[in-house]
């Protein structure tokens, strides 16, 4: 089958007819013209399609040029329709005009000289037009595979027109759902609204802008924003057009990268604790065990018997102190890499346990514990037990009098912060940020017995769940122990990146 253009001819008159046929053929050399003089060879010949151009005049025996229009409109909507009539058929002809005539030539010595150029100018205006959508179509093809929303915004922000992308990104049920919607009223940000405001009323683009922008159900995702202006040749400002790519991704893979250099960073700073501890905290009840091994030694089977037992005493006392230090220092590498995931947690229920866990001390001090209402944030339950377990078990230890002890939590938007006050022997300030280092200690094991972890731990595991830990202490007037715990922070797995939802 030829590939060159085929043009249907329709005249019912044989002899006009046969001489448009003859300057065509002689005229475009590279078409096939096809001749049509009946109504029912028209039907049949439009069914099979594939012309270039269809060439009919307006008067016909079996009807009028319109109706030929019209069959070829339905059939082929993109084959383009020229009039070859008869002069006098100017209304007719702006009729079809208005129907997607293409073009019109007056029948007559002129007219006949005129038909090829006015053919060859519809056949290549089609193509470049069929061209033109062509490349359109890949291109909304492109945008949508890459999740590129693009739109067209009137002059004062209201949006004109969208792709199918931008309707998914934000999650409206189709582009015409948009339609008539302020571009600027979509972000969420009032300081990034009057920026984008500011430069469309001047007339200039907008580039590279991030910015949380809200969805159909009202949830937050965050977009690259460009626009641009369209400008008639009299400098007047048309509208503008742009692109939004959703980022939300990006962002959150570069802050999944900024916790791991964070995480990474504490683990260095841990590293660095670790080698301290080992060559020094854990040295001293090491050299202890080797010196009173060597007394044994060397004394020997003459050592006196009260000497013996002595020193095997503190044997044992050194030993059990540096298992304990091994354990602690085991339970606080293991706050990350042990974790259970987040879940709901009802931090009442946590305190009560917390408070069950410790009853044998405070029923021997005669402590009182209250604690206020709390709320449920997501959150590894176990953890939280341990960390209250810890400061309230702290407030037991370094009392002064009976131990008066008060749970409380403030809420904010972004936080909540809770507190555990107590009445016991304070803190001198410069004190106050030293607590929270392995094994430091403010006493002797003698005046309070520990190894000076605890504190560390609690602030490994604030840490983990994304808030942070401080107190608030005089001395001889009690300590408050505060920490946070941001509403927004989710983690699927112990040990895990966590997720913070913008």
């Amino acid at each position: 089958m030829s590939n060159r253009p085929r043009i249907l001819l329709v005249d019912s008159n044989t002899d006009d007819r046969a001489l448009a046929a003859l300057l065509l053929r002689r005229e475009l050399p590279d078409v096939e013209i096809e001749e049509v003089g009946d109504g029912m060879v028209l039907a049949d010949r439009l069914s099979l399609g594939g012309f270039a151009v269809v060439v009919t005049e307006y008067r016909l025996d079996w009807g009028d040029g319109l109706q030929v229009l019209e069959t070829v409109r339905s059939l082929a909507p993109d084959c383009p329709v020229v009039f070859f009539a008869s002069a006098g058929s100017e209304t007719i002809v702006a009729q079809g005009l208005r129907q997607g005539l293409s073009a019109y030539v007056v029948k007559g010595s002129a007219g006949y000289l005129e038909l090829p150029t006015a053919v060859r100018r519809a056949i290549d205006r089609n193509a470049e037009s069929r061209s033109s959508s062509e490349r359109l179509a890949l291109f909304q093809r492109l945008t949508d595979e890459l999740s590129l929303g693009t739109f067209t915004a009137l002059a004062d922000g209201r949006l004109a027109a969208a792709n199918e992308a931008l309707a998914r990104i934000l999650e409206a049920k189709s582009p015409e759902v948009l339609m008539g919607r302020n571009l600027v009223e979509l972000l969420s940000d009032e300081t990034l609204q009057a920026q984008v405001l500011a430069a469309m009323a001047r007339g200039r683009a907008v580039r590279g802008l991030e910015a949380g922008v809200r969805r159909a159900n009202g949830d937050m995702t965050w977009v690259r924003l460009a626009l641009w202006p369209v400008v008639e040749p009299g400098n007047e400002l048309v509208r503008f057009e742009g692109a939004l790519q959703d980022i939300t991704g990006h962002r959150k893979a570069e802050r999944e990268l900024s916790e791991r250099a964070a995480a990474l960073g504490r683990s260095n700073a841990d590293l660095q604790q670790f080698a301290y501890v080992i060559s020094h905290d854990l040295q001293e009840p090491l050299q202890l065990i080797a010196r009173y091994a060597r007394l044994l030694a060397g004394n020997g089977s003459v050592a006196p018997m009260v000497d013996g037992k002595r020193y095997l005493a503190n044997l044992v006392s050194c030993t059990d102190r540096m298992q304990a230090m091994i354990n602690d220092v085991l339970a606080y590498s293991r706050v990350d890499t042990r974790g259970l995931p987040f879940t709901q947690v009802e931090f009442m229920e946590v305190v009560q346990q917390a408070v069950g866990n410790l009853k044998a001390a405070i029923d021997e001090s005669g402590a009182a514990v209250s604690w206020d209402r709390l709320p449920a944030l997501a959150a590894d339950a176990a953890q939280m037990v341990q960390l209250f377990q810890n400061l309230i078990g702290n407030a037991l230890k370094f009392r002064r009098e009976t131990p008066q002890i008060r749970v409380y939590a403030v809420e904010e938007p972004e936080r909540c912060t809770f507190a555990v006050a107590d009445n016991g022997i304070g803190i001198s300030q410069e004190h106050l940020e030293r607590i929270f280092g392995m094994f430091h200690r403010l006493h002797t094991a003698a005046e309070y017995p520990g190894t000076g972890i605890g504190l560390a731990i609690c602030k490994r595991i604030v840490e983990r769940h994304g808030g942070r830990i401080w107190a608030v202490s005089e001395v001889g007037r009690g300590s408050t122990f505060c920490f946070t715990i941001p509403k927004s922070f989710t983690r699927a797995s112990g040990g895990g990146v966590p997720e913070t939802k913008e």
